[in-house]
């Protein structure tokens, strides 16, 4: 019986025994074929390489070399070892019987073979026939950075970047000059992989890998409408198969002000005053010694920033993802930063690897502590509350506090307010949460076609919250003042496209490309929510139920953006051919219509066409030995300028114009605020460039020269109109043009390598010549540039006019004193102390006529140092900061710059803004340095540490009285040429600052 079960079981069992057998036998084959190879890599020298990725081909088995340049590694019989370095061509090797091997590594040829990012798809640098600079990881500006732009500042020529020390700020990012007179139609495009009109905050730094600027229209125009101010194209870092990665990247920086506004004493003032015949009030004089800036001002900002990336997979999945925090404290008190970024992305292989499937979401949370400043506002007395106007308007001789520890405040309101009062009892806070994900396939047909399909949601929703406490000099009487607000904007993307490329007997190299796309934006879905009259302080905005609702109008409608839809409907193709790789010719076209415009343009046309001749590959290049590259290359495109339009622009627009009083209350009046334009348009700018690539000695020395004529038509204006034909007094019209003309030249160089040493120097510098070429009929001068000084609201200090350039100054020509009152030159050639607006002259250009940069990187061992220079030169400042203050007669009502304290007492006319006050804006800035020690750590566990040292806006060499030549210009409006060069005491103060921090490659 047993006998029987026993069979039974050996019955049952034998297929899976054999299996396991099997299996055995596999395994110990393997181990009898599997060896440890050792080896060492080199560079063609015969020097060590570190750092050198050794992998199994087709398996996730790794390692790197350590600093001797040696490895081990396990593999079997017939495998094959993949070698990959940063700047050498990849290497393959067979496993043979040896089990000792060298190898070694070549380097790639950087300017031929890099692959650049241009609009939707890459190409090699050998390929390019267009304007475009990439700026990789390595290159970028180092220090605080909040809004990624500032990576760019100085790097690539043509592209001026400026911001200020605010760390709720945008950077004011203008190439080749400006295009448009219209402050929110001067801002570049970006495209983040791919995603057109991503929000650049979604991306930290960290996370970059490469930034690429389209700079002329040949290359920009397939982006169409969108394009005139330059393309942006970021790419993020991403994980290779099978490399397993994780990063950890973390600094700490102290900032301090560079410079500050010099503002007379108390005891200064008083001693003027004396010496005047003036005297103070006594609300004007209450014993203070008060310095203003150092009050409202840290001692110092402290900034940290900690990253965390990771990424890995295999030949079929990849995947990768970071994780980001900022704190970034700005230098003013109460103002502030915190953000989170997190993004995460999957890459997946099917279908025989026919398919490829991209996965991304990025979300990055925002919490601003804001200024008065950064949200516009208004007053009932007319006074602006703007913290840095009221730091120097304020009296030092007043204190900041009464004896009963209450906030001093001005009796009247006349003359600004307390400083300390306006980051205490004022609250602005801000939180915005954006969301991006993205969808992409990309699928091989059959007849060499590639399929590609781009789906992207994005999604920002802005929460605004403000409070005046009850002792608020900006809602004085109210009991505490809150207003809550929340909006969302959406933007939904549906991109598709086609390519095709083919290849005939080695010679006639084809490429062609076909794209729809629709573009969907929503902004401004959201409310506001008005109170006040709240019992106590304490719970600020976040009981809006303890006080009551104002029912003002004025309030509940103050708002910053209107609900409205925006869509972009596009058809583009491009079609690139090659003949031998030396004769290269490219050609677009894309085809927008959008809603923002007028029925009767709706739709617009944006070609494009270059050529390429790669004289290096001649034949009668090839016994010389000078060049290693040389190219030529010639492009001219249409673009077009949407930015900043929505649907409602070319339609007739009711809103409220006022109140009347019906059945015992005031009723709101609706009528007509906008006239209708069915025939507006989008501005057009045609580019035309040429251009040279060239490297010489071996790739010791590279560059490129180009040369640009950029002519925009159909510039957009409110124009006055008849009221006898039109609702109201002006329309929105296509009436100007404006040309800009450039050279620009970037060198890149390695004057010393060696072994142990390696000195690269790099640089750029650009000409920009603009000049206004028309205006409308009944624009012949547009007077623009209003500082709001005390006594002279309404006087502008720029002028546009066809012949000049945007950002002309028109101001009083500055002739000496008489008798102590300043003096100016009259229209009739006469000297006068009462000049009006007819006096007026052109007095100079506030746009720089060249821009530069200057870096240098050294490298000994394991050590290397960095630094990089920028500036510009040729353009006038209106120190209007200086001027507005500069009141002798008014020393005893408002705190004056140390110039006054040189200046008559009778001078009447000091503040007027003049010449006087025009200063060269020239500069050269230190802009960053940084100092490292990089070293391989052997072991599974860490495999590299870099710590580093940076300091940044080290120094500035400027003759420029005021506190920084360098203007942002996204402030109040400022965003474009009507308003450009004026310093107007809006400007948040520049920092010096000095980070140290660590990167531990795990």
């Amino acid at each position: 019986m047993m006998t029987n079960k026993l069979k039974l079981l050996w019955r049952n069992s034998r297929p899976g025994i054999v299996l396991i057998l099997l299996l055995c036998s596999f395994t110990y084959s393997s181990a009898q074929t599997a060896n440890t190879i050792k080896g060492v890599v080199k560079d063609a020298q015969g020097g060590p390489l570190p750092g050198v990725t050794v992998q199994v081909k087709g398996t996730s088995r790794s390692t790197a070399t350590d600093l001797n340049g040696s490895f081990k590694i396990s593999a079997n019989k017939g495998s094959v070892l993949e070698f990959r370095f940063i700047g050498f061509e990849l290497k393959e090797v067979e496993v043979g019987d040896e089990t000792n091997i060298t190898v070694t590594l070549s380097e790639n040829q950087r300017s031929l073979n890099e692959v650049v990012v241009v609009g939707y798809g890459t190409a090699t640098k050998k390929e390019l026939t267009s304007a475009i600079t990439t700026v990789k990881a390595e290159q970028f500006n180092a220090g605080v950075v909040s809004t990624p732009a500032d990576l760019l500042e100085g790097k690539v020529a043509g592209l001026n970047i400026t911001n200020d020390g605010n760390p709720n700020g945008s950077a004011t990012v203008t190439l080749r000059g400006p295009s448009t007179v219209r402050p929110a139609g001067s801002a570049a495009f970006y495209v983040i992989d791919g995603v057109p009109d991503a929000d650049f905050k979604l991306v930290a730094p960290a996370d970059i890998a490469s930034i690429s600027v389209l700079k002329d229209a040949s290359a920009a125009a397939i982006y169409g409408t969108r394009a005139t101010n330059g393309v942006i194209l970021v790419t993020t870092k991403k994980a290779k198969p099978g490399q397993l990665r994780m990063t950890y990247d973390a600094y700490a920086s102290m900032d301090k002000i560079s410079n500050s506004f010099k503002v007379a004493s108390a005891d200064q003032l008083r001693a003027y005053v004396k010496a005047n015949g003036q005297s103070f009030t006594p609300a004007n004089d209450n014993g203070g010694n008060t310095d203003w800036q150092k009050a409202v001002e840290r001692s110092s900002g402290f900034s940290q920033n900690h990253n965390l990336s990771f990424g890995g997979g295999t030949d079929k999945t990849v995947y990768g993802g970071s994780l980001n925090f900022l704190d970034n404290q700005g230098i003013v008190k109460t103002s502030d930063l915190k953000r989170v970024i997190g993004r995460l992305n999957v890459s997946q292989k099917t279908l025989n690897d026919k398919l490829k499937l991209d996965f991304s979401v990025s979300n990055s949370v925002t919490n601003s502590g804001l200024l008065v400043n950064d949200i516009p506002l208004s007053t009932a007395n007319g006074q602006s509350p703007g913290l840095f106007k009221s730091i120097v308007q304020y009296l030092p001789t007043r204190t900041i506090y009464n004896a009963d520890g209450t906030l001093y405040n001005d009796p009247t309101l006349k003359l600004g307010y307390n400083p300390v009062g306006l980051i205490t009892n004022d609250t602005y806070q801000q939180k915005v949460n954006l969301l991006l994900a993205n969808t992409k396939a990309e699928l091989q047909l059959p007849f060499g076609l590639l399929y590609n399909l781009n789906l992207a949601y994005q999604s920002r929703t802005t929460n605004n919250n403000t409070y005046y406490d009850s002792a608020s000099e900006l809602a004085p009487g109210l009991g505490g003042k809150a207003i809550r607000s929340t909006y969302e904007d959406t933007k939904k993307l549906f991109e598709n496209y086609l390519s095709y490329a083919h290849n005939w007997n080695n010679k006639h190299d084809f490429k062609a490309l076909f794209g729809y796309s629709y573009d969907e934006t929503t902004v401004g879905n959201g409310f506001q929510s008005v109170a006040q009259g709240f019992p106590s302080d304490a719970t600020s905005y976040y009981n809006m139920g303890l006080g009551n609702q104002t029912g003002v109008n004025a309030d509940l409608g103050n708002t910053s953006t209107s609900f409205n839809t925006l869509r972009l409907i596009s058809f583009y193709s491009r079609l690139n051919y090659s003949y031998l790789g030396k004769y290269i010719l490219q050609a677009s076209i894309r085809r927008d219509g959008s809603n923002a415009f007028g029925t009767n343009n709706r739709w617009g046309y944006f070609p494009a066409v270059s050529a390429a001749w790669r004289v290096i590959d001649e034949s009668f290049m090839k016994s010389q030995n000078l060049f290693d590259d040389l190219k030529f290359r010639v492009g001219y495109g249409q673009t077009g300028n949407a930015l900043g339009f929505n649907p409602y622009t070319p339609q007739t627009l009711y809103s409220s114009t006022g109140s009347f009083y019906y059945n015992g209350a005031y009723t709101s009046a609706i009528g007509i605020t906008q006239n209708p334009n069915p025939n507006l348009k989008w501005e057009s700018t045609a580019t035309l460039n040429g251009g040279i690539d060239f490297s010489l000695f071996k790739g010791r020395l590279g560059g490129s020269v180009d040369v640009y004529d950029k002519k925009t038509t159909n510039m957009i204006f409110d124009v006055p109109v008849s009221t006898i034909n039109n609702f109201v007094s002006t329309t929105t019209s296509n009436v100007g043009s404006m040309s800009n003309k450039g050279v620009e030249l970037a060198l890149n160089g390695t004057p010393v390598k060696t072994k142990d040493f390696t000195w690269s120097s790099y640089g750029n510098i650009a000409f920009n010549k603009n000049k206004i070429t028309s205006l409308g009929n009944n624009l012949s001068k547009i007077y623009v540039g209003d500082p709001e000084g005390p006594g002279q609201s309404g006087i502008k200090v720029s002028i546009i006019e066809a012949g000049y350039p945007l950002g002309e100054f028109y101001t009083l020509k500055y002739i000496g004193r008489t008798n102590g009152v300043s003096t100016f030159m009259g229209a009739n050639g006469q000297p006068t102390t009462t000049p009006t607006s007819a006096d007026q002259t052109y007095a100079g250009n506030a746009q720089p006529t060249y821009t530069f940069g200057w870096g240098n990187d050294f490298t000994y061992k394991k050590f290397s140092l960095n630094f990089f220079f920028r500036g510009q030169g040729g353009n006038k400042i209106m120190d209007a900061s200086l001027a507005s203050f500069n009141q002798p007669t008014q020393a005893s009502a408002h705190g004056v710059p140390v110039l006054t304290l040189s200046e008559p007492g009778n001078d009447v006319n000091a503040n007027l803004y003049s010449t006087r006050y025009l200063e060269s804006g020239t500069f050269v800035r230190l802009s960053n340095a940084t100092l490292s020690y990089k070293t391989k750590i052997p072991g599974n566990y860490i495999h590299g540490l870099r710590f580093y040292v940076t300091g940044t806006n080290l120094f500035i060499i400027t003759k420029y009285k005021g506190v920084d030549p360098e203007l942002n210009l996204s402030l109040n409006n400022q965003a474009s040429g009507q308003f450009i060069g004026v310093d107007s005491n809006n400007f948040y103060p520049k920092t010096r600052s000095f980070l140290a921090g660590v990167q531990v490659d795990l």
